[in-house]
């Protein structure tokens, strides 16, 4: 029984793809240079062009698969070749046309398929396709670009076509030819034609007796590609004109057939009296030989564009039985890649392998060998130096053919390939330092799979969960029981938002660990989709952020404390400043009255006047206590550590507190005499000891003692102060140390603050010391300091005082600038002792600033607390202009904190006087400044 006949489209399909001759023909450059550009560019791992036949789909170039053939009934193509249009597979896996595709199934396990199909005379011949392993989908410039390559494959087909043509053409002309021969003539000396052969008429068209006796054609000279030459050249019968004989030389003839492109070569004759009497010649047509070579130039000129077009190199290498070798072709793209113009090559074959990385010449030579051997197609990566040594990565694919004399050669391409190598190396760096910092972070990969509803872990996810290496497979089910209670439902909603949004999702939960216990997981991910476009599965990653949890509630903690810490600083600050700005009009107005000397008070008035001053100066000392337990608990205190006399500063504090001592009748001892240096904040260390003295006294009985003793050891100096006093028990050491702690000491009377003891520890550790007490009942107390021992220190500016001239007679002028009415009036009564000098007032900051201009006074005091500007602002005024930028700046305000002082310091001012003021310091203050 016949088989059915073929469609006729088919049928025509069929005999035009033989009519080509491709199937079952070699490599050829065009072809894999088409499909590596298409690999390249659309980052396939496969890229195919394909002829399909009846039977079979047969590859003319394939990029990454090593077969040349399947079976029709089997190939993506045979779909592709049935639309007009790109043809696009997503995922074989799910597509019912393919899933049970054997190139689906096995190898090479095919995912992605796109192809254009190839069509001349609008017949598909094949197909340009890319394959995938993996799904994707391309997008619309990937599509562009493939249907842009599938054209250029479109057109090498035609070409193909019209090559096969020209060759069956030439092969007629060519019996034609040989059939026909060439035409002769003769003329006589005018140039008529005498005689004419006969195959004039077979090739030109007209009879020759027609033109017998008629002169020949005038026609111009043309060149060998039959185009006219230059202005100047003579014409056909001026060459005639010099009796010269001349061969090849070829004119045009217009004819019933055309123009013909005719070759002529003739001898001029002469009789034997050597008179000219005309030519004989041959004339052969060119028309066909030389509009070949116009179209082969033309086709010549178009693979030149499209090898131009393609990012590489194509070439031809040729080595010879005799090892020499050499470049037949070379395409310019070697300037591109290489930086040498290819005649450089094609002269010097030698050069190409000294552009080869010297690490790789070896490698090279060996695969180039390896290929001449075996004629296997040669595909190597290599590292180039170009001119100027830059190093560059290369592709080489080559495809060898045995030459009749044993030689080799190769039909090449090489493509820069620096670009992608460098994202490989850097890929690889990134999947290095991805694995350090999962490792480093503890950052595992967990993925759903909605199909089976699973979850897969790797190590550390599984880690992460408290789970074995046996667990790497979970029921989401199980995964999500495994969640606390409290965070189930959260974490379930997240997950299900993200699969109907399409989108990602964070979310943080805990996690029960089979062996008891729990943990505190940051999950995040995204959702996978299928060729649907619907959510197949989630990806994602799981972080045990349990110490991040506990880390975060400390912090949380420990900010809360620093803003309540912060918040009690500045409510002291406030306190403080509210305080002292009646303590400065109490304690400045009474020290007035006590040192005016024109009305001096009763004794009774005197002694109340000295109450209200010890009352003032005790609650200025309890705000002084405050601000110092404040500053020190915010670490504002910096301890100046230098070399301190421990000696000088004990009789320093002795000095100090021996009134203290005189008025409870308590006994001091002698200061001690020999020099003892420790490393310490002089004001601290002096603070600590006359708290230390001061307590002893205070807390001593009447008619008790004090004792000193001063040790001084290696590395360690101990300063111990001892009382007679009543001792303390375990408990009231225990509750010694404690802010405003004073142990019922209010019952018997005796003043403080509770915050001296406190301030004196702190201040101890601060400069690198400890303070300890040893106490029992009815045996006194002892407190011992304990600081690092120091060298002997040298000469300090600072030693030697200035001694304080006494008041002159010389005028001085004080700009004082304050809003406050009571501050002025006691400004101007502590003016009254020193009637030489004269006190100037602004109350507001403008009028300070145009005052101090105009007058030039030899001191402002500035209050920092101004109507319409802060005091920092006024001396950053001053310090500006250059009129007034020597003044002496002194702020004198309530503001005691010492961040406010630095401030003050920083904006400009020389000094800083915090109220309520000590009159005669204040006194002795300014006359040091205005001397």
């Amino acid at each position: 029984m016949s088989a059915a006949p073929l469609p006729a489209d088919e049928s025509r399909r069929l005999a035009l793809l033989h009519e080509l001759g491709l199937l079952e023909t070699p490599a050829e450059e065009a072809y894999d240079a088409l499909v590596e550009t298409a690999a390249q560019a659309l980052g396939s791992p496969i890229v195919v062009l394909t002829l399909v036949d009846a039977e079979r789909q047969w590859f003319k170039a394939a990029h990454g698969l090593a077969v040349r053939e399947t079976p029709r009934d089997i190939a993506f193509c045979s779909h592709t070749i049935l639309g007009d249009t790109l043809f696009e597979v997503v995922d074989a896996r799910v597509d019912p046309r393919f899933a049970a595709n054997p190139l689906v199934t096995g190898a090479p396990g095919i995912r992605h398929y796109a192809g254009v199909a190839l069509r001349v005379d609008q017949l598909a011949l094949g197909t340009l396709a890319v394959i995938d392993t993996r799904p994707r989908r391309l997008d619309a410039a990937q599509r562009r670009l493939l249907q842009g390559l599938a054209a250029l494959g479109t057109e090498l087909l035609r070409s193909r076509r019209r090559l096969v043509a020209l060759h069956g053409e030439r092969v007629r002309l060519h019996d034609l030819a040989r059939a026909s021969g060439d035409w002769m003539w003769e003329t006589d000396a005018a140039l008529r034609y005498r005689w004419i052969s006969g195959q004039f008429e077979p090739i030109t068209g007209l009879p020759a007796e027609q033109l017998l006796g008629r002169p020949l054609d005038d026609s111009p000279l043309l060149d060998p590609q039959g185009q006219p030459q230059g202005a100047g050249e003579p014409g056909f019968l001026a060459l005639l004109g010099r009796h010269e004989p001349f061969t090849r030389v070829i004119t045009e003839k217009h004819t019933p057939r055309g123009r013909l492109l005719v070759s002529r070569s003739a001898l001029p004759v002469f009789d034997d009296t050597g008179r000219f009497t005309g030519w004989r010649g041959t004339a052969r047509d060119l028309t066909l030989q030389i509009g070949a070579q116009q179209l082969a130039a033309e086709r010549d000129e178009l693979l030149r564009k499209l090898s131009s077009q393609i990012p590489g190199v194509m070439f031809q290498l040729v080595r010879g039985a005799d090892g020499r070798s050499s470049f037949p072709y070379i395409s310019r793209g070697v300037e591109a890649l290489f930086g040498l113009a290819p005649q450089a090559l094609m002269q010097d074959p030698a050069l190409a392998l000294r552009l080869v990385h010297p690490d790789d010449h070896a490698r090279a030579a060996a695969d180039l060998q390896r290929s001449a051997q075996a004629l296997t197609l040669l595909q190597a990566e290599y590292r180039v130096l170009r001119e100027g040594g830059a190093l560059r990565w290369i592709e080489a694919r080559a495809a060898p053919q045995r030459l009749p004399g044993g030689g080799t050669l190769w039909h090449a391409f090489c493509a820069d390939v620096t670009e992608r190598k460098l994202s490989e190396l850097a890929l690889h760096r990134g999947e290095e330092r991805w694995e350090m910092a999962a490792q480093a972070t503890g950052l595992g990969l967990a993925e759903l799979d909605l199909a089976s509803g699973t979850m897969r872990f790797d190590a550390r996810a599984r880690a992460n969960h408290g789970l074995g290496e046996a667990d790497g497979t979970l029921a989401l089910t199980a995964w999500l029981q495994s969640i606390h209670p409290d965070d189930r439902e959260r974490a379930q909603r997240a997950i299900e938002q993200a699969l109907a949004e399409r989108g990602s999702f964070q979310a943080r939960y805990r996690v029960a660990l089979p062996g008891g216990g729990e943990r505190v997981l940051d999950i995040g991910g995204r959702v996978t989709l299928d060729a649907a476009g619907k959510p197949a599965g989630i990806i994602g990653t799981c972080r045990d952020a349990t110490e991040q949890v506990q880390h975060d509630q400390l912090r949380s903690d420990k900010e809360s404390a620093e803003r309540a810490s912060r918040a009690k600083s500045e409510f002291l600050s406030r306190v403080s400043h509210e305080l002292r700005t009646p303590l400065h009009g109490i304690l400045g107005f009474a020290q007035l009255m006590a040192l005016d000397h024109d009305a001096p008070l009763a004794a009774a008035q005197q002694q109340r006047l000295d109450g209200v001053l010890q009352a003032g100066r005790h609650l200025l000392g309890l705000i002084d206590d405050m601000l110092d337990l404040t500053r020190i608990e915010h670490e504002a205190f910096v301890p100046r550590a230098e070399p301190v006399d421990a000696a000088a500063a004990l009789r320093r504090c002795l000095a100090l507190t021996a009134p203290l001592a005189l008025a409870r009748g308590v006994r001091l001892p002698e200061p001690p005499s020999a020099a003892c240096w420790v490393h310490a904040d002089p004001r601290g260390l002096e603070q600590v000891l006359t708290n230390l003295l001061s307590n002893a006294i205070k807390y001593n009985r009447d008619g008790g003692g004090v004792r000193v003793a001063l040790r001084q050891q290696t590395a360690r100096v101990t300063i111990a102060i001892s009382d007679d006093g009543p001792g303390l028990d375990a408990a009231q050491q225990a509750r010694l140390f404690q802010p405003f702690e004073r142990l019922d000491a209010e019952a018997r009377q005796v003043e403080g603050s509770g915050l001296g003891l406190v301030i004196a520890r702190a201040l101890a550790q601060a400069m690198g010391g400890q303070l300890e007490l040893r106490s029992r009942p009815g045996a006194g107390s002892t407190f011992t300091l304990d600081v690092p021992a120091s060298e002997a220190a040298g000469p300090h500016p600072t030693a030697i005082a200035a001694a304080v001239p006494a008041p002159t007679g010389a005028p001085r002028h004080v700009l004082y600038v304050e809003d406050e009415a009571l501050n002025v009036l006691l400004m101007e009564e502590l003016f009254r002792l020193r009637p030489q000098w004269t006190l100037q007032v602004a109350e507001r900051g403008e009028q300070g600033l145009a005052a101090a201009r105009a007058s030039r006074p030899d001191l402002v005091v500035v209050d920092m607390n101004l109507p319409d500007m802060h005091g920092s602002e006024l001396v950053r005024a001053l310090r500006a202009d250059p009129a007034t930028a020597a003044l002496r700046c002194v702020a004198l305000s309530a503001d005691a904190m010492g961040e406010q002082i630095a401030a003050a310091r920083a904006a400009g001012f020389d000094d800083y006087w915090t109220k309520p003021i000590d009159v005669p310091s204040l006194l002795a203050e300014m006359q040091r400044l205005l001397a």
